[in-house]
């Protein structure tokens, strides 16, 4: 009897312990309500909100209760400068990371580096001005580059465009679920029109954030945006949908390129007309580039289908939004 009333005492204190560690809000939508807003009251991402509850911009009813992820552990912690209201005299204090290098062992070779750090050739050899693939034991060479990043302080001004930058894009795109335009165009048509509200952010090799993004993360994250979730990489990412020729590509299909590997290690979304959008180590952004580039035809490895076409084949890029 004993032990069954320990049992029952730790069973009570582990529940008690676990829900004042991370707690799930349930939220009612009202009138109005948009995934955006929603996020933004709750101080957590737009893309944890589509992702846990399974949401589209199109089925938030009111009245209905959608659960809001939130750690209170975390919660006093998440007290941030809202990025949308920065005014002069917040100051940005820029932190440098510095670059990770690795010595180029006996064996070594320019393509056996790049496919072990999952980099692409192009770009270790850019970072590290080679201009042939030789490489010599003891050789150090750069994975990646010293990166910045911003952390919000107050009193002075110095130098936040890459915030205002945030800022407008999650502007930009709250007014698209805000929208009544959304409801009434199809899945592709929103797709594109979130893939280009991403334009020019900057490429970051590893990156997931308005910040600096990689390939897959900005596919992942603009999938996200019209509910649909995709695994973090490239590779994992051609394991998704139905093959798709290369003649019967549709708008908002995934093209897949091998860079170093045998598999596919970039990736990017099909606009129509053989333009493609991605985030581009060669251009260090997000950008749209042609299919029929040299560099991309010669890589150029598949392409899967997410949304069933709505638009015919090798359709007109989408008008921007």
């Amino acid at each position: 009897m004993r032990r069954l009333y320990l049992f029952t005492a730790i069973f009570i204190l582990t529940i008690f312990i676990s829900n004042n560690i991370y707690a799930n809000t349930t939220y009612t939508i009202k009138k109005g309500d948009n995934p955006a807003k929603i996020a933004r009251k709750f101080k957590v991402s737009t893309q944890d909100i589509i992702k846990v509850n399974n949401l589209r911009p199109d089925n938030l009813k009111p009245g209905t209760k959608i659960t809001i992820p939130v750690s209170k552990k975390e919660a006093p912690h998440k007290n941030k400068l809202k990025s949308t209201k920065l005014k002069a005299g917040h100051q940005l204090v820029v932190k440098k990371i510095g670059p990770k290098t690795y010595t180029v062992r006996k064996g070594d070779n320019i393509y056996k580096i790049a496919k072990r750090f999952d980099i692409d050739i192009d770009e270790l050899k850019d970072i590290n001005g080679l201009e042939t693939d030789l490489l010599k034991p003891g050789q150090k060479i750069l994975i990646e580059p010293a990166v910045q990043l911003n952390d919000l302080k107050t009193d002075e001004t110095k130098n936040y465009e890459a915030i205002i930058s945030q800022a407008r894009i999650d502007a930009d795109i709250e007014k698209v679920f805000e929208s009544k335009e959304l409801s009434e165009i199809g899945l592709q048509d929103r797709l594109i029109l979130f893939a280009k509200k991403l334009l020019d952010i900057p490429y970051r090799f590893g990156g997931s954030s308005l910040l600096g993004i990689d390939c897959s993360a900005y596919v992942q994250r603009v999938y996200g945006l019209i509910g649909i979730g995709l695994p973090r990489s490239a590779r994992e990412q051609f394991s998704k949908g139905n093959s798709v020729d290369k003649g019967d590509l549709s708008i908002g299909d995934l093209v897949f390129f091998r860079t170093y590997a045998s598999f596919p290690s970039h990736v990017g979304i099909y606009l129509g007309n053989d333009l493609f959008i991605h985030a581009s180590s060669r251009s260090k952004k997000v950008t749209i580039d042609s299919l029929e580039t040299p560099f991309y035809l010669k890589r150029f490895i598949g392409a899967k289908r997410l949304i069933e076409g709505e638009v015919g084949k090798k359709g007109e890029p989408q008008k921007e939004g």
